[in-house]
């Protein structure tokens, strides 16, 4: 790969415009050697190879330097946990994801969105991703742990998060022991943000504890301390703390920017819009969405998952390899990173007809069967996938299909969208004009 500088390697490159350094390096072929400082490492782009990092080879590859710099904030959550720990606590955790047990998340969803939506006025300016970034730190905290957030704690996540979240890409690219040497003032943010957002967390969990199992119902956090209580050994408060954390933060970050995307794409494409809410209009009417509505939302669903492939949440993660593999027809050293990129895979014309146009209806049946299965992985694949994948496909089906019985939205002339690539792909603030429906 081009443009390397001497011991900063093509570091530079991929943190000044990561989307479009990753982009570059997919046009360079399948898998190519960049250097991270002094260090090479690989990025693959091609969906076949991806698939053997995730699912076929998965056991030659655990989660790489990204992952680590998240430790300070998710611990040995969920999502960096490894080998038989992680097995023992996804199977704990899993009665909680289970597609029966989100349907009752519903109400919870549907309801919070419509706390927000009925303080719009016709015609109002709305700032989308803030917005959706409010409404799923209420809804993930309320369907998981039964608690509603009061709105200090939500502006605490609001303000805090990306201050971690952009900590954490730095210490990907700078070893963490150079910048806690030196007292910079992100340094200083960064962990001041965490403390902040573990001082609420404790909070939060005591609070529940507090409450007695009386009061408590069968959630998460219910799953969590019945563990600890039945002697589960491994299931500290810190580990509750780890586990708490690692969903409020994927909780916050993913879901509200496959939102905010949609929605820009349904402003762009008023006839994509009408079509959605013609289909909404059918199914719902004007009563709650319920769970049992989900899945006659063809269309909405194929409108979401177009903008997925448009706009994964997670664009690009890495995975450090642990034993010498082959990938592609090239040795992949032990202890060497390898990056990819989602975006690249879900933009590869090799795969997609004119990938940069938004097409909804490539998702029917018939077009999407010659999309092969590695090739659109918005919430990864194998053993590693997101445990709360349906959770979020609820989530924004219901968010949005609420939305849609009641408001068009409408772009901003002069308010152009720029991705901007972060722990997820954001859209920035998103001011629309929210419209009221006349029916």
């Amino acid at each position: 790969m081009p443009g390397r500088i001497p011991l900063a390697g093509h570091a530079v490159q991929m943190f000044r415009n990561p989307l479009r350094f990753f982009q570059s390096v997919s046009e360079q072929g399948g898998l190519v050697r960049i250097w991270l400082g002094t260090k090479q490492a690989y990025v693959v782009s091609d969906h076949d190879m991806l698939y053997d990092i995730l699912v076929r080879k998965a056991k030659s590859f655990e989660k790489g330097m990204q992952f680590d710099q998240a430790r300070p904030l998710l611990g040995n959550g969920i999502l960096l946990s490894e080998g038989d720990f992680h097995r023992r606590q996804r199977l704990l955790m899993q009665p909680a994801f289970h597609h029966e047990k989100i349907g009752t998340y519903v109400d919870v969803m549907r309801e919070s969105a419509t706390d927000v939506f009925g303080t719009w006025r016709d015609g109002q300016r709305v700032g989308m991703y803030s917005m959706f970034y409010e409404l799923a730190v209420r809804i993930v905290i309320k369907a998981l742990f039964s608690t509603d957030m009061v709105e200090q704690d939500v502006a605490e996540v609001f303000k805090s998060m990306p201050i971690v979240i952009s900590g954490v890409e730095k210490r990907a690219a700078i070893p963490p022991a150079l910048l806690d040497r030196i007292p910079t003032q992100s340094s200083r943010e960064f962990h001041s943000a965490i403390g902040r957002l573990y001082s609420m967390g404790r909070r939060i969990i005591a609070d529940y504890r507090a409450k007695g199992a009386s009061d408590q119902v069968d959630d998460l956090m219910t799953l969590l301390f019945a563990a600890q209580a039945g002697g589960n050994k491994e299931m500290t408060d810190k580990q509750i703390q780890d586990e708490f954390m690692t969903l409020l933060t994927a909780g916050s970050e993913t879901t509200p920017s496959a939102m905010s995307w949609t929605c820009m794409l349904l402003g762009r494409h008023p006839e994509v819009q009408r079509r959605m809410q013609e289909e909404v209009d059918k199914v719902v009417g004007d009563r709650p969405v319920e769970a049992g509505d989900l899945r006659d939302l063809d269309y909405t669903r194929r409108v979401i998952q177009e903008a997925l492939r448009m706009y994964p949440p997670v664009w690009a993660l890495g995975r450090k390899c642990v034993q010498d593999t082959e990938l592609g027809g090239h040795l992949i050293p032990a202890g060497t990173e390898v990056l990819y990129s989602i975006y690249a895979v879900h933009h590869d014309p090799k795969t997609y007809d004119n990938p940069e146009a938004f097409d909804p209806d490539r998702w029917l049946p018939e077009r999407a069967k010659q999309v092969p299965r590695s090739a659109f992985m918005p919430f990864g694949a194998g053993v590693r996938n997101c445990i709360g994948e349906s959770f979020s496909w609820f989530e924004t089906q219901t968010v949005l299909a609420t939305l849609m019985q009641q408001w068009s939205v409408q772009p901003i002339s002069g308010e152009p969208v720029k991705p901007i690539a972060m722990g997820a792909l954001v859209p920035g603030e998103l001011p629309m004009k929210v419209v009221r429906r006349v029916k």
